[in-house]
Protein backbone atom coordinates (compact mmCIF):
# COMPACT_ATOMS: atom_id res chain seq x y z
CA UNK A 1 0.00 0.00 0.00
CA UNK A 2 3.02 2.28 0.31
CA UNK A 3 3.11 2.50 -3.47
CA UNK A 4 -0.44 3.81 -3.42
CA UNK A 5 0.60 6.55 -1.01
CA UNK A 6 3.34 7.58 -3.43
CA UNK A 7 0.93 7.57 -6.34
CA UNK A 8 -1.52 9.69 -4.38
CA UNK A 9 1.16 12.28 -3.65
CA UNK A 10 2.32 12.24 -7.28
CA UNK A 11 -1.16 13.17 -8.51
CA UNK A 12 -1.69 15.85 -5.85
CA UNK A 13 -0.42 18.72 -8.07
CA UNK A 14 -2.69 17.54 -10.88
CA UNK A 15 -5.66 17.40 -8.53
CA UNK A 16 -5.01 20.86 -7.06
CA UNK A 17 -5.39 22.49 -10.46
CA UNK A 18 -8.94 21.12 -10.69
CA UNK A 19 -10.05 23.02 -7.61
CA UNK A 20 -13.39 24.17 -9.05
CA UNK A 21 -14.01 22.22 -12.26
CA UNK A 22 -15.39 19.60 -11.97
CA UNK A 23 -17.45 20.34 -8.86
CA UNK A 24 -20.08 18.20 -7.18
CA UNK A 25 -22.89 20.47 -6.01
CA UNK A 26 -25.26 19.25 -3.27
CA UNK A 27 -27.35 22.39 -2.92
CA UNK A 28 -27.18 25.52 -0.80
CA UNK A 29 -28.52 27.08 2.37
CA UNK A 30 -29.05 30.72 3.26
CA UNK A 31 -25.49 31.04 4.52
CA UNK A 32 -23.39 28.62 2.42
CA UNK A 33 -23.10 26.38 -0.63
CA UNK A 34 -22.67 22.62 -0.29
CA UNK A 35 -20.00 21.54 -2.76
CA UNK A 36 -17.12 19.12 -2.96
CA UNK A 37 -14.12 19.40 -5.27
CA UNK A 38 -11.46 16.98 -6.48
CA UNK A 39 -8.81 18.25 -4.03
CA UNK A 40 -11.16 17.58 -1.11
CA UNK A 41 -11.88 14.08 -2.44
CA UNK A 42 -8.11 13.53 -2.79
CA UNK A 43 -7.55 14.67 0.79
CA UNK A 44 -10.22 12.33 2.16
CA UNK A 45 -8.95 9.30 0.24
CA UNK A 46 -5.32 10.03 1.11
CA UNK A 47 -6.15 10.21 4.82
CA UNK A 48 -8.08 6.94 4.71
CA UNK A 49 -5.19 5.17 2.98
CA UNK A 50 -2.59 6.71 5.31
CA UNK A 51 -4.70 5.76 8.34
CA UNK A 52 -4.79 2.11 7.25
CA UNK A 53 -1.03 2.02 6.66
CA UNK A 54 -0.23 3.66 10.01
CA UNK A 55 -2.52 1.20 11.81
CA UNK A 56 -0.81 -1.75 10.13
CA UNK A 57 2.64 -0.42 10.95
CA UNK A 58 1.60 0.48 14.51
CA UNK A 59 2.77 4.04 13.98
CA UNK A 60 -0.52 5.83 14.59
CA UNK A 61 -0.09 8.58 17.22
CA UNK A 62 3.36 7.19 18.09
CA UNK A 63 5.23 10.45 17.49
CA UNK A 64 2.68 12.78 19.08
CA UNK A 65 4.33 12.72 22.50
CA UNK A 66 5.90 16.10 23.09
CA UNK A 67 4.10 17.59 20.06
CA UNK A 68 1.04 18.80 21.96
CA UNK A 69 1.63 22.45 21.11
CA UNK A 70 0.98 21.68 17.44
CA UNK A 71 -2.58 20.66 18.34
CA UNK A 72 -3.58 23.71 20.38
CA UNK A 73 -4.72 25.71 17.34
CA UNK A 74 -7.03 23.09 15.77
CA UNK A 75 -8.38 22.07 19.18
CA UNK A 76 -9.37 25.66 19.98
CA UNK A 77 -10.93 26.07 16.52
CA UNK A 78 -12.92 22.90 17.14
CA UNK A 79 -14.21 24.20 20.47
CA UNK A 80 -15.11 27.55 18.89
CA UNK A 81 -17.73 25.80 16.77
CA UNK A 82 -19.82 25.58 19.97
CA UNK A 83 -20.46 29.35 19.90
CA UNK A 84 -20.27 29.82 16.12
CA UNK A 85 -22.97 31.91 14.47
CA UNK A 86 -22.84 29.39 11.62
CA UNK A 87 -22.15 26.07 13.31
CA UNK A 88 -22.69 23.95 10.19
CA UNK A 89 -20.10 25.90 8.22
CA UNK A 90 -17.83 25.74 11.25
CA UNK A 91 -18.17 21.95 11.48
CA UNK A 92 -17.38 21.48 7.79
CA UNK A 93 -14.41 23.85 8.02
CA UNK A 94 -12.89 22.19 11.07
CA UNK A 95 -13.48 18.79 9.49
CA UNK A 96 -11.35 19.76 6.49
CA UNK A 97 -8.75 21.34 8.77
CA UNK A 98 -8.39 18.10 10.73
CA UNK A 99 -8.05 16.20 7.46
CA UNK A 100 -5.22 18.55 6.50
CA UNK A 101 -3.55 18.09 9.89
CA UNK A 102 -3.76 14.31 9.61
CA UNK A 103 -2.36 14.37 6.06
CA UNK A 104 0.65 16.38 7.22
CA UNK A 105 1.09 14.06 10.22
CA UNK A 106 0.92 11.01 7.93
CA UNK A 107 3.59 12.51 5.65
CA UNK A 108 5.80 12.97 8.71
CA UNK A 109 5.32 9.35 9.81
CA UNK A 110 5.88 8.04 6.27
CA UNK A 111 8.75 10.39 5.43
CA UNK A 112 11.00 7.41 4.66
CA UNK A 113 9.13 7.25 1.34
CA UNK A 114 10.53 10.64 0.33
CA UNK A 115 13.77 9.39 -1.23
CA UNK A 116 15.60 10.88 -4.21
CA UNK A 117 13.59 8.88 -6.74
CA UNK A 118 10.39 10.14 -5.13
CA UNK A 119 11.64 13.74 -5.32
CA UNK A 120 12.40 13.47 -9.02
CA UNK A 121 9.12 11.79 -9.87
CA UNK A 122 7.05 14.21 -7.80
CA UNK A 123 8.64 17.25 -9.41
CA UNK A 124 8.12 15.73 -12.86
CA UNK A 125 4.42 15.40 -12.12
CA UNK A 126 4.33 18.87 -10.58
CA UNK A 127 6.05 20.69 -13.43
CA UNK A 128 4.29 18.60 -16.06
CA UNK A 129 0.83 19.34 -14.65
CA UNK A 130 1.73 23.02 -14.34
CA UNK A 131 2.85 23.25 -17.98
CA UNK A 132 -0.39 21.67 -19.16
CA UNK A 133 -2.56 24.02 -17.08
CA UNK A 134 -0.56 27.03 -18.29
CA UNK A 135 -1.17 26.05 -21.90
CA UNK A 136 -4.87 25.67 -21.10
CA UNK A 137 -4.93 29.19 -19.64
CA UNK A 138 -3.60 30.63 -22.89
CA UNK A 139 -6.15 28.57 -24.81
CA UNK A 140 -8.90 29.96 -22.57
CA UNK A 141 -7.91 33.48 -23.55
CA UNK A 142 -7.96 32.64 -27.25
CA UNK A 143 -11.35 30.97 -26.97
CA UNK A 144 -12.78 34.06 -25.30
CA UNK A 145 -11.25 36.46 -27.82
CA UNK A 146 -12.82 34.50 -30.67
CA UNK A 147 -16.26 34.45 -29.10
CA UNK A 148 -16.52 30.97 -27.56
CA UNK A 149 -19.13 30.94 -24.80
CA UNK A 150 -18.04 30.72 -21.18
CA UNK A 151 -19.84 27.38 -20.81
CA UNK A 152 -17.18 25.89 -23.07
CA UNK A 153 -14.12 27.96 -22.18
CA UNK A 154 -14.86 27.66 -18.41
CA UNK A 155 -13.90 31.29 -17.87
CA UNK A 156 -15.50 32.87 -14.83
CA UNK A 157 -18.00 35.69 -15.38
CA UNK A 158 -15.54 38.41 -14.44
CA UNK A 159 -12.72 36.97 -16.54
CA UNK A 160 -13.91 37.71 -20.07
CA UNK A 161 -12.71 40.35 -22.54
CA UNK A 162 -15.72 42.54 -21.67
CA UNK A 163 -14.06 43.66 -18.43
CA UNK A 164 -10.70 45.06 -19.51
CA UNK A 165 -10.75 44.42 -23.25
CA UNK A 166 -8.73 41.24 -22.84
CA UNK A 167 -9.48 38.05 -20.85
CA UNK A 168 -7.62 36.85 -17.79
CA UNK A 169 -7.79 33.08 -17.28
CA UNK A 170 -8.89 31.14 -14.23
CA UNK A 171 -7.90 27.66 -15.50
CA UNK A 172 -10.06 25.11 -13.72
CA UNK A 173 -10.26 27.20 -10.53
CA UNK A 174 -13.01 29.52 -9.37
CA UNK A 175 -11.26 32.78 -10.31
CA UNK A 176 -7.96 34.18 -11.66
CA UNK A 177 -6.71 35.03 -8.17
CA UNK A 178 -6.95 31.38 -7.17
CA UNK A 179 -5.28 30.30 -10.40
CA UNK A 180 -2.46 32.75 -9.81
CA UNK A 181 -2.03 31.46 -6.27
CA UNK A 182 -1.65 27.92 -7.62
CA UNK A 183 1.22 29.06 -9.87
CA UNK A 184 3.25 30.71 -7.10
CA UNK A 185 4.76 27.46 -5.81
CA UNK A 186 6.01 25.94 -9.09
CA UNK A 187 7.40 29.30 -10.25
CA UNK A 188 9.32 29.84 -7.01
CA UNK A 189 10.60 26.26 -6.83
CA UNK A 190 12.07 26.58 -10.32
CA UNK A 191 13.64 29.93 -9.40
CA UNK A 192 15.19 28.31 -6.33
CA UNK A 193 16.60 25.44 -8.40
CA UNK A 194 18.11 27.86 -10.92
CA UNK A 195 19.60 30.02 -8.18
CA UNK A 196 21.11 27.04 -6.37
CA UNK A 197 22.44 25.27 -9.44
CA UNK A 198 26.22 24.94 -9.58
CA UNK A 199 28.24 25.26 -12.73
CA UNK A 200 31.21 23.20 -13.87
CA UNK A 201 33.74 25.87 -12.85
CA UNK A 202 32.53 25.72 -9.27
CA UNK A 203 32.81 21.92 -9.34
CA UNK A 204 36.33 22.14 -10.76
CA UNK A 205 37.38 24.50 -7.95
CA UNK A 206 35.87 22.10 -5.44
CA UNK A 207 37.75 19.17 -6.99
CA UNK A 208 41.06 20.99 -6.71
CA UNK A 209 40.43 21.30 -2.98
CA UNK A 210 39.40 17.65 -2.69
CA UNK A 211 35.83 18.53 -1.73
CA UNK A 212 33.15 15.87 -1.95
CA UNK A 213 30.20 16.20 -4.26
CA UNK A 214 27.21 14.21 -3.09
CA UNK A 215 28.43 10.76 -2.05
CA UNK A 216 31.94 10.72 -3.41
CA UNK A 217 35.03 12.77 -4.19
CA UNK A 218 35.25 14.56 -7.50
CA UNK A 219 38.98 15.10 -7.39
CA UNK A 220 39.61 12.69 -10.27
CA UNK A 221 36.78 13.88 -12.49
CA UNK A 222 37.51 14.95 -16.03
CA UNK A 223 35.73 17.89 -17.63
CA UNK A 224 33.22 15.46 -19.09
CA UNK A 225 32.64 14.02 -15.63
CA UNK A 226 32.17 17.55 -14.25
CA UNK A 227 29.42 18.10 -16.81
CA UNK A 228 27.84 14.75 -15.98
CA UNK A 229 27.95 15.53 -12.25
CA UNK A 230 26.27 18.86 -12.84
CA UNK A 231 23.64 17.12 -14.93
CA UNK A 232 23.04 14.65 -12.09
CA UNK A 233 22.67 17.53 -9.64
CA UNK A 234 20.04 19.15 -11.86
CA UNK A 235 18.24 15.82 -12.07
CA UNK A 236 18.21 15.52 -8.29
CA UNK A 237 16.46 18.86 -7.97
CA UNK A 238 14.26 18.92 -11.04
CA UNK A 239 13.48 15.34 -11.97
CA UNK A 240 14.74 15.50 -15.56
CA UNK A 241 17.76 16.41 -17.66
CA UNK A 242 17.23 20.15 -17.92
CA UNK A 243 20.91 21.12 -18.28
CA UNK A 244 21.22 20.68 -22.03
CA UNK A 245 17.57 21.13 -23.01
CA UNK A 246 17.19 24.39 -21.06
CA UNK A 247 13.83 23.09 -19.95
CA UNK A 248 13.77 24.75 -16.53
CA UNK A 249 14.14 28.30 -17.90
CA UNK A 250 11.40 27.52 -20.40
CA UNK A 251 9.18 26.29 -17.54
CA UNK A 252 9.83 29.49 -15.60
CA UNK A 253 9.00 31.63 -18.65
CA UNK A 254 5.74 29.81 -19.26
CA UNK A 255 4.62 29.62 -15.62
CA UNK A 256 5.47 33.20 -14.69
CA UNK A 257 3.91 34.45 -17.95
CA UNK A 258 0.69 32.65 -17.04
CA UNK A 259 0.86 34.06 -13.54
CA UNK A 260 1.03 37.58 -14.98
CA UNK A 261 -1.71 36.65 -17.46
CA UNK A 262 -4.13 35.92 -14.60
CA UNK A 263 -3.97 39.65 -13.85
CA UNK A 264 -4.32 38.86 -10.13
CA UNK A 265 -2.63 41.60 -8.16
CA UNK A 266 -2.65 39.53 -4.97
CA UNK A 267 -0.87 36.57 -6.56
CA UNK A 268 1.57 38.76 -8.52
CA UNK A 269 2.49 40.89 -5.50
CA UNK A 270 2.94 37.76 -3.37
CA UNK A 271 5.19 36.16 -5.99
CA UNK A 272 7.39 39.26 -6.30
CA UNK A 273 7.75 39.67 -2.51
CA UNK A 274 8.60 35.98 -2.12
CA UNK A 275 11.17 36.21 -4.90
CA UNK A 276 12.82 39.26 -3.35
CA UNK A 277 13.07 37.48 0.00
CA UNK A 278 14.53 34.35 -1.63
CA UNK A 279 17.07 36.39 -3.58
CA UNK A 280 18.26 38.34 -0.54
CA UNK A 281 18.37 35.19 1.58
CA UNK A 282 20.50 33.26 -0.93
CA UNK A 283 22.73 36.24 -1.69
CA UNK A 284 23.47 36.57 2.03
CA UNK A 285 24.18 32.87 2.39
CA UNK A 286 26.25 32.59 -0.78
CA UNK A 287 28.02 35.89 -0.07
CA UNK A 288 27.26 37.29 -3.51
CA UNK A 289 28.50 34.24 -5.46
CA UNK A 290 25.18 33.83 -7.26
CA UNK A 291 24.91 37.32 -8.72
CA UNK A 292 24.92 36.04 -12.32
CA UNK A 293 22.24 33.49 -11.54
CA UNK A 294 20.17 36.17 -9.82
CA UNK A 295 20.43 38.25 -12.98
CA UNK A 296 19.35 35.26 -15.09
CA UNK A 297 16.32 34.43 -12.93
CA UNK A 298 15.09 38.01 -12.59
CA UNK A 299 15.75 38.55 -16.29
CA UNK A 300 13.48 35.60 -17.10
CA UNK A 301 10.77 36.96 -14.79
CA UNK A 302 11.03 40.43 -16.34
CA UNK A 303 10.92 38.96 -19.84
CA UNK A 304 7.80 36.99 -18.85
CA UNK A 305 6.10 40.17 -17.67
CA UNK A 306 6.97 42.05 -20.86
CA UNK A 307 5.88 39.10 -22.99
CA UNK A 308 2.54 38.89 -21.18
CA UNK A 309 2.11 42.66 -21.38
CA UNK A 310 2.44 42.47 -25.16
CA UNK A 311 0.05 39.49 -25.34
CA UNK A 312 -2.55 41.44 -23.37
CA UNK A 313 -2.08 44.42 -25.67
CA UNK A 314 -2.51 42.21 -28.74
CA UNK A 315 -5.65 40.62 -27.30
CA UNK A 316 -7.08 44.08 -26.71
CA UNK A 317 -6.28 44.98 -30.31
CA UNK A 318 -7.86 41.94 -31.97
CA UNK A 319 -10.64 41.37 -29.43
CA UNK A 320 -14.33 42.31 -29.77
CA UNK A 321 -13.91 45.65 -27.96
CA UNK A 322 -12.71 48.86 -29.56
CA UNK A 323 -9.53 48.88 -27.44
CA UNK A 324 -6.16 49.17 -29.15
CA UNK A 325 -2.81 47.62 -28.32
CA UNK A 326 -1.72 50.75 -26.46
CA UNK A 327 -4.96 50.98 -24.49
CA UNK A 328 -4.61 47.33 -23.42
CA UNK A 329 -1.02 47.86 -22.26
CA UNK A 330 -1.90 51.08 -20.45
CA UNK A 331 -4.76 49.36 -18.62
CA UNK A 332 -2.47 46.60 -17.41
CA UNK A 333 0.12 49.02 -16.07
CA UNK A 334 -2.53 51.25 -14.49
CA UNK A 335 -4.35 48.39 -12.76
CA UNK A 336 -1.29 46.53 -11.49
CA UNK A 337 0.25 49.74 -10.14
CA UNK A 338 -2.96 50.68 -8.29
CA UNK A 339 -3.42 53.68 -10.57
CA UNK A 340 0.08 55.08 -10.07
CA UNK A 341 1.34 54.43 -13.62
CA UNK A 342 -1.01 56.14 -16.05
CA UNK A 343 -0.14 56.42 -19.75
CA UNK A 344 -3.74 56.41 -20.95
CA UNK A 345 -4.61 59.08 -23.52
CA UNK A 346 -8.22 59.44 -22.47
CA UNK A 347 -10.35 58.00 -19.69
CA UNK A 348 -13.87 56.99 -20.70
CA UNK A 349 -16.49 57.65 -18.03
CA UNK A 350 -19.11 54.94 -17.42
CA UNK A 351 -18.38 52.92 -20.56
CA UNK A 352 -20.69 50.01 -19.66
CA UNK A 353 -22.84 48.89 -22.60
CA UNK A 354 -21.52 51.69 -24.74
CA UNK A 355 -21.28 50.53 -28.38
CA UNK A 356 -19.67 52.33 -31.26
CA UNK A 357 -21.03 52.43 -34.80
CA UNK A 358 -18.81 49.63 -35.94
CA UNK A 359 -20.52 47.27 -33.53
CA UNK A 360 -17.55 47.10 -31.20
CA UNK A 361 -18.30 47.50 -27.53
CA UNK A 362 -16.44 49.43 -24.88
CA UNK A 363 -14.73 47.44 -22.17
CA UNK A 364 -16.29 47.95 -18.75
CA UNK A 365 -13.08 49.05 -17.04
CA UNK A 366 -10.56 51.55 -18.37
CA UNK A 367 -7.76 50.84 -15.89
CA UNK A 368 -7.29 50.48 -12.16
CA UNK A 369 -10.51 49.29 -10.53
CA UNK A 370 -10.46 51.23 -7.29
CA UNK A 371 -13.84 49.81 -6.32
CA UNK A 372 -12.32 46.33 -6.05
CA UNK A 373 -9.78 47.54 -3.52
CA UNK A 374 -12.36 49.62 -1.67
CA UNK A 375 -14.76 46.69 -1.30
CA UNK A 376 -12.06 44.54 0.26
CA UNK A 377 -10.91 47.29 2.62
CA UNK A 378 -14.49 48.10 3.61
CA UNK A 379 -15.13 44.45 4.44
CA UNK A 380 -12.02 44.47 6.64
CA UNK A 381 -13.27 47.59 8.43
CA UNK A 382 -16.71 46.06 8.97
CA UNK A 383 -15.16 42.86 10.32
CA UNK A 384 -13.03 44.82 12.77
CA UNK A 385 -16.10 46.74 13.95
CA UNK A 386 -17.90 43.50 14.73
CA UNK A 387 -14.81 42.05 16.39
CA UNK A 388 -14.26 45.06 18.65
CA UNK A 389 -17.86 45.47 19.80
CA UNK A 390 -17.36 43.65 23.15
CA UNK A 391 -14.65 41.95 25.21
CA UNK A 392 -15.85 38.37 24.72
CA UNK A 393 -15.91 38.73 20.93
CA UNK A 394 -12.44 40.24 20.98
CA UNK A 395 -11.07 37.34 23.02
CA UNK A 396 -13.00 34.36 21.59
CA UNK A 397 -14.47 35.60 18.30
CA UNK A 398 -17.83 34.74 16.78
CA UNK A 399 -16.87 31.10 16.26
CA UNK A 400 -15.31 29.27 13.34
CA UNK A 401 -17.29 29.77 10.14
CA UNK A 402 -19.35 32.61 11.57
CA UNK A 403 -17.74 35.66 9.93
CA UNK A 404 -20.29 36.11 7.14
CA UNK A 405 -23.23 35.55 9.49
CA UNK A 406 -21.75 38.04 11.98
CA UNK A 407 -21.59 40.76 9.34
CA UNK A 408 -25.14 39.97 8.25
CA UNK A 409 -26.80 40.01 11.69
CA UNK A 410 -25.04 43.29 12.49
CA UNK A 411 -26.49 44.91 9.38
CA UNK A 412 -23.08 45.25 7.68
CA UNK A 413 -23.73 42.85 4.80
CA UNK A 414 -26.60 42.02 2.48
CA UNK A 415 -25.90 38.28 2.60
CA UNK A 416 -24.76 35.79 5.28
CA UNK A 417 -22.61 34.20 2.57
CA UNK A 418 -20.29 37.21 2.55
CA UNK A 419 -16.61 36.29 2.68
CA UNK A 420 -14.00 38.60 4.16
CA UNK A 421 -11.21 38.83 1.57
CA UNK A 422 -8.43 38.75 4.16
CA UNK A 423 -7.65 35.49 5.95
CA UNK A 424 -6.08 37.19 8.96
CA UNK A 425 -8.98 39.56 9.59
CA UNK A 426 -11.45 36.72 9.05
CA UNK A 427 -9.53 34.50 11.49
CA UNK A 428 -9.38 37.24 14.12
CA UNK A 429 -13.13 37.81 13.87
CA UNK A 430 -13.97 34.11 14.09
CA UNK A 431 -11.59 32.91 16.83
CA UNK A 432 -10.56 36.13 18.56
CA UNK A 433 -7.24 37.04 20.11
CA UNK A 434 -6.79 33.63 21.72
CA UNK A 435 -7.21 31.76 18.47
CA UNK A 436 -5.04 34.24 16.59
CA UNK A 437 -2.21 33.87 19.12
CA UNK A 438 -2.42 30.08 18.78
CA UNK A 439 -2.18 30.54 15.02
CA UNK A 440 1.00 32.59 15.48
CA UNK A 441 2.36 29.88 17.81
CA UNK A 442 1.73 27.23 15.17
CA UNK A 443 3.39 29.39 12.54
CA UNK A 444 6.41 29.77 14.82
CA UNK A 445 6.63 26.00 15.29
CA UNK A 446 6.56 25.53 11.53
CA UNK A 447 9.33 28.08 10.99
CA UNK A 448 11.42 26.46 13.72
CA UNK A 449 11.08 23.07 12.01
CA UNK A 450 11.84 24.52 8.58
CA UNK A 451 15.06 26.20 9.74
CA UNK A 452 16.65 22.76 10.05
CA UNK A 453 16.06 21.93 6.38
CA UNK A 454 18.51 22.29 3.50
CA UNK A 455 15.83 23.95 1.38
CA UNK A 456 14.98 26.48 4.09
CA UNK A 457 15.33 29.43 1.70
CA UNK A 458 12.76 27.98 -0.69
CA UNK A 459 10.24 27.00 2.00
CA UNK A 460 10.45 30.29 3.92
CA UNK A 461 10.13 32.28 0.70
CA UNK A 462 7.12 30.23 -0.35
CA UNK A 463 5.53 30.61 3.08
CA UNK A 464 6.03 34.37 2.88
CA UNK A 465 4.49 34.50 -0.60
CA UNK A 466 1.48 32.47 0.46
CA UNK A 467 1.20 34.58 3.60
CA UNK A 468 1.11 37.76 1.50
CA UNK A 469 -1.52 36.23 -0.80
CA UNK A 470 -3.81 35.57 2.18
CA UNK A 471 -4.09 39.32 2.63
CA UNK A 472 -6.22 39.30 -0.51
CA UNK A 473 -8.50 36.30 -0.02
CA UNK A 474 -9.65 33.78 2.59
CA UNK A 475 -7.83 30.50 2.00
CA UNK A 476 -9.13 28.44 4.93
CA UNK A 477 -9.86 25.70 4.15
CA UNK A 478 -10.20 25.85 0.34
CA UNK A 479 -6.64 26.72 -0.69
CA UNK A 480 -5.19 23.27 -0.03
CA UNK A 481 -2.04 24.07 -2.03
CA UNK A 482 -0.90 26.43 0.71
CA UNK A 483 -0.90 23.73 3.35
CA UNK A 484 -0.14 20.52 1.45
CA UNK A 485 2.55 21.71 -0.97
CA UNK A 486 4.56 23.39 1.78
CA UNK A 487 4.28 20.20 3.87
CA UNK A 488 5.56 18.02 1.02
CA UNK A 489 8.46 20.38 0.35
CA UNK A 490 9.49 20.16 4.00
CA UNK A 491 9.96 16.41 3.63
CA UNK A 492 11.65 16.46 0.20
Amino acid sequence: MKKWIKYFIYILPVTLYFSYYPLIHFGASESMNFEISLPIIWLLLFDILAFIILIRQKKLLRELKGKWMWLLFPIFLTISVLWSLNSLRGLLTIGILWLIYFAVYAMFELKSLFDKDFQKTFLKWFFGATIVICVWCFIQCLLDIFGVFREYSLLCEGCTYSRFGFPHPNGFSIEPQFMGNLLIAPAMIICWILLRKQNSKNLERKSSRGDNFYNGSVGAHTKLQFRDSLRDRCKNYSGSDFLDSKFLPFCLLLISSTLFLTFSRGAIYAFIVGMIFMTVFLLARKKGRIVKRVGLVWGLVLFSFLFTLNIQGLMAEIGPTNDTYKIGVSKVLNHLSLGIIDIRDEVVENPVENFEEGGKEEAIFDGYVKESTDVRLNLNDKAMKVWSKDFMTMMFGVGLGGAGQALYVNGLSDSPKEIIQNQYVSLLLEVGIIGFLLFILTLGLIIKAVLKKNNVSMILSLMLAFGISLLFFAGLPNALQIYLLVSILVFL
